[in-house]
């Protein structure tokens, strides 16, 4: 099913995707995505995108806080695109929270399959942001 999603730059830290949420924390190097409804293929793709020019504002390896409290079903290519990114080289750590005990279950497994395993899950933002902040 097409949809006719955009890219809304809100500030050079704000990015959206329709319902989706991206804010880049500069001072932390933290990407921290809020993920909202089905994230389609497309989504993911425009996803891939924003996190690649936020990887051009700095030098360091960035992380990722996840708030999947609202997200709905990945699809299996954006599932391998989430992969492509946890993998990539300015990737550092990444911290999910809010995800649904059986929906954990299913991500373990993707996650498996990612190179980096550097990603863990939190019940709450607080657990997931202090663990980025670990060095």
């Amino acid at each position: 099913m097409a949809t006719n999603l955009e890219i809304i730059q809100v500030s050079e830290n704000e990015i959206w995707i329709g319902e989706n949420k991206t804010f880049f924390l500069t001072d932390l190097n933290i990407i921290h995505v809020i993920a909202c409804g089905e994230q389609t293929t497309e989504v993911a793709i425009m996803q891939k995108e924003i996190n690649y020019k936020l990887f051009g504002l700095t030098e360091e390896k960035i992380s990722y806080l996840i708030d999947l409290n609202k997200c709905g079903k990945n699809s299996p290519e954006a599932r391998q695109i989430w992969n492509q990114l946890s993998d990539d080289e300015k990737t550092n750590k990444v911290a999910i929270f809010g995800i649904h005990p059986v929906a954990r279950v299913l991500a373990n497994f993707s996650m498996g399959t990612s190179k980096n395993k550097n990603q863990h899950f939190f019940k709450t933002q607080e657990e997931a942001m202090t663990w980025l902040l670990e060095k």
